[in-house]
């Protein structure tokens, strides 16, 4: 599904992945930009942050998290975009969930075209000629709830797949979810022998949580 917070009362931004070549290249840390000092340096205490100086200025606060994980708290499925998206100089030309057209496509509801097998999918999506992950989540902090929400998004494959879980689990209860955005490496052998790596981030160990008038609880 796709869905998206009608609202950008956003306290801050996270990714973990940056341009490099016209192509989103994976971190091995998670990267805060936000224009609230406080956001910065509570997240900061929280999440073990150094300040990114070359990025930072103004009214910009940058900060590299070095944790694997973040345990967050997304409200509903209105927090999610979970889609597949290819975009041209004119803009968004197609959105889809690997089977039907999402909106604001004019088609909407009919059958997109795009492959059944991720092997060809994913090699149109790199050779620019399909539609590759447009995933977003708008979450608090578990550890902070109180410093408002933010936004994390990637065009990674593993975070999509991930992500399914989570818009599952919210359309079956309405919300609000806890769990823990994480980051994965995967080691690899090219076929000349080369080990390499990537870094790419994941979301799992997905709990409705309960409201009461206490608060918010992990449910039974």
């Amino acid at each position: 599904m796709a869905h998206m917070h009608g609202r950008e009362e956003l306290v801050g931004r996270i990714t973990a992945e940056e341009s490099r070549t016209e192509r989103q290249a994976g971190l091995r840390f998670w990267f805060l930009t936000t224009k609230s000092r406080e956001v910065a340096e509570r997240v900061s205490e929280l999440y073990q942050g150094e300040v990114l100086r070359g990025a930072s200025g103004g009214d910009l606060h940058a900060r590299k998290l070095h944790v694997e994980g973040i345990a967050v708290i997304v409200a509903s499925v209105a927090n999610v975009r979970y889609r597949l998206a290819l975009e041209n100089e004119r803009g968004l030309i197609h959105a889809c969930d690997g089977s039907r057209s999402l909106p604001p496509m004019p088609n909407e509801g009919k059958p997109c075209g795009c492959p059944d097998d991720p092997f060809t999918r994913n090699a149109a999506a790199r050779a620019g000629a399909g539609p590759r992950p447009d995933s977003r989540l708008v979450f608090c902090l578990a550890a902070a709830p109180g410093l408002g929400e933010l936004s994390f998004q990637s065009s990674a494959w593993p975070f999509y797949e991930s992500l399914e879980s989570v818009s599952h689990e919210l359309e079956r209860t309405g919300g609000p979810v806890q769990m823990e955005l994480a980051l994965r490496e995967q080691r690899l052998a090219t076929r000349s022998g080369l080990d390499v790596s990537r870094t790419y981030p994941e979301v799992h160990s997905v709990r409705r949580l309960s409201v009461t008038k206490a608060g918010l609880h992990l449910a039974a």
